[in-house]
């Protein structure tokens, strides 16, 4: 889901330097989204965008870019299976493994959890069964709740602190088909026709000759980099 994203970034980057090519119909999932009451952060509009460094609005919410912020809403919606703005435990794992967070650790997502999630709204202690240990009389994970504003402040607290080349070079080993090194004019049209993106030919070489420095047929992972990267 993540991925993907950077294929539409990549065309959007040759766009900016080229004039405007139908930019608004090629831009997907970067919909800007209103900052919070009161911040006058201005936010990164691309995804590989490196966070915001502002002391006076020092949230990770208001740290990462709109696309990404657009992704965690979209997550959380797609997780909260019974639509009532609220996500169990195996749905905040899910959520965030879709966000490409599935590495982190099943113990520190479980206190992250915790932290902030709230007994669901019919929880009760369980009545005592006699010669069986008495029950908890305090909810546990399985009876823990997780609001949307949770879940959005939990995984933008990740994604300011990630490291955006990781998730580059990602998508980069997702556009390189067959693992060559470098993404060719063959790759390009393959990934432009998976997105539904309507990209003439002529765009597309264009595409991979601005960025091909060396003249080597394609962009390999440093010059892909240095598309997103470059500040």
């Amino acid at each position: 889901m993540a991925a993907y994203g950077g294929a539409s970034s990549m065309i959007n980057n040759y766009n900016d330097t080229r004039g405007p090519i139908d930019r608004d119909a090629r831009q997907m999932g970067t919909r800007s989204l209103p900052a919070r009451p009161g911040s006058t952060t201005i936010r990164p509009g691309g995804r590989f965008a490196p966070p915001i460094q502002n002391p006076e609005e020092p949230e990770p919410w208001d740290q990462i870019s709109d696309e990404h912020r657009s992704e965690i809403q979209d997550c959380f919606h797609l997780f909260d299976m019974n639509k009532d703005d609220q996500l169990d435990f195996s749905e905040f794992r899910y959520a965030l493994q879709s966000l490409g967070l599935g590495q982190v650790s099943r113990p520190e997502l479980i206190t992250r959890f915790q932290e902030r999630a709230r007994p669901r709204a019919d929880w009760t202690p369980l009545p005592t069964i006699p010669n069986q240990p008495p029950p908890s009389q305090t909810p546990v994970v399985a009876d823990l709740r997780l609001s949307k504003e949770g879940f959005q402040a939990i995984a933008a607290e990740y994604l300011a602190q990630r490291d955006p080349r990781e998730e580059l070079l990602r998508t980069f080993a997702m556009f390189d088909k067959g693992g060559k090194g470098i993404i060719t004019i063959d790759d390009l049209r393959i990934v432009v026709k998976e997105l539904g993106e309507d990209v003439p030919e002529n765009e597309m070489q264009s595409m991979i000759e601005q960025f091909d420095i060396e003249d080597k047929g394609g962009v390999n992972r440093e010059e892909f980099l240095g598309i997103f990267l470059a500040g």
